[in-house]
């Protein structure tokens, strides 16, 4: 078993994340949910979270929010009072640039409302409907 960093974790791929109740899954996944939009520069509508309720979809609605929000006020402060999401911010700004880093922030705050965030039925149920003629559904 890997032991996992979240400053280290690769960005490429399919990743699953599966912990038990309390161990930070919702926090570990909106600071990854960061670093792509960060690091990688991927726009909101191509990150793909999905969760198991409509309650825990809602929250990391939030989250997700909150998190960009919080990058935003980094870039005027230069201070976050979450150590980890400093360190996120910091290793964000050394692989890009500051007018990069606020502008794809700025971006995926005014797109958030794109962002695929389903439960795991949510997400089936728009795939079918998305890809009807493939999945031999009804119009």
């Amino acid at each position: 078993m890997r032991v996992f960093s979240l400053m280290d974790f690769k960005l490429e791929g399919a990743n699953l994340i599966e912990a038990s109740a309390g161990t930070g899954k919702t926090y570990t996944i909106s600071a990854l949910f960061l670093r792509l939009i960060l690091e990688k520069g991927l726009p909101v509508s191509e990150v793909l979270v999905v969760t198991f309720t409509r309650a825990a979809t809602a929250e990391l609605k939030q989250r997700l929010r909150n998190a960009l929000v919080s990058a935003q006020r980094y870039i005027q402060t230069r201070t976050c009072s979450d150590d980890t999401l400093q360190s996120l911010f910091e290793k964000a700004l050394a692989v890009t640039d500051e007018s990069t880093f606020e502008g794809r922030v700025n971006t995926a705050l005014r797109a958030f409302d794109e962002a695929a965030i389903f439960t795991i039925h949510g997400f089936c149920q728009r795939a079918i409907k998305n890809n009807a003629l493939l999945a031999n559904s009804a119009f």
